[in-house]
């Protein structure tokens, strides 16, 4: 209890010198102005954002190093409180108890973290992305932006590109084979058989592959998005010369 009071106090702490630093470049900034314009991204868009999924605000705003650090951070620390939480019920162990809660007041930090850090870039910054068009979706899709998506969430670069069936088919086997490794980690941690190691690693293996594929797939997709619509052939003909010809013109 007195540990996850001392987080607590100090993730309150954390926030506050966080948002004093912000406020005391505001003052002296010559852009302390909020100024919202056609260009700027949608602040409540922002926050909705990374309350929903930390780092998918940063991720919007294509801030990637902050994207990746929050969705990181935020994703170990959630998934040991399921992990320590799951423990203490099969073995109502006090340790796994104290873990449970150290890792639960640091996720929930990072998390807030992350909504503030979201906001302050939007109400102060006004993103307009990274070079403006990285996640862009017109007038055509990006793919450095698909694979970003497909990274961040396997199958959301294909619903980037519009491409839902595939989207539907890459979530199925990525979290099929990420269910695998999960239950066999689990068992090998019970009982320490090699047999479920070696099941674990070899799940792993292919979760990477399918992974990088998913990546793969979302930048190709992205790349040739309606390739055949921006295609355009024209046959007209043409005299010239006193000759008469076809002429085939195709525009990109």
């Amino acid at each position: 209890m007195m540990i996850a009071k001392m987080l607590f106090k100090t993730n309150f702490v954390l926030v506050f010198i966080f948002l004093f630093m912000r406020f005391s470049y505001s003052q002296e900034s010559d852009t302390t102005n909020i100024v919202f314009t056609d260009s700027c991204l949608s602040v409540p868009g922002a926050i909705t954002r990374s309350l929903l999924i930390p780092g998918m605000g940063q991720l919007y705003q294509e801030r990637l190093g902050h994207a990746a650090f929050f969705y990181g951070t935020a994703f170990v620390f959630y998934y040991n409180t399921f992990f320590y939480l799951y423990k203490y019920d099969k073995t109502d162990h006090k340790n796994y108890y104290n873990k449970f809660r150290r890792n639960l007041s640091a996720a929930v930090f990072f998390h807030v973290l992350n909504i503030f850090d979201a906001t302050d870039a939007a109400l102060h910054d006004c993103p307009t992305g990274w070079q403006g068009r990285l996640l862009s979706d017109e007038p055509l899709k990006s793919p450095w932006g698909a694979v970003v998506r497909s990274a961040v969430i396997p199958g959301w670069g294909q619903l980037y590109n519009e491409s839902y069936l595939k989207a539907a088919g890459y979530m199925a086997v990525d979290g099929f084979l990420f269910y695998k490794i999960r239950t066999y980690d689990i068992k090998y941690r019970h009982t320490d058989k090699t047999g479920y190691r070696d099941k674990r690693s070899k799940y792993s293996w292919y979760f990477g592959v399918a992974y990088l594929l998913t990546m793969a797939d979302a930048y190709a997709g992205a790349y040739l998005y309606k390739f055949d619509k921006a295609m355009r052939m024209t046959v007209l003909p043409v005299i010239e010369n006193d000759t008469v010809g076809v002429c085939l013109s195709v525009r990109f």
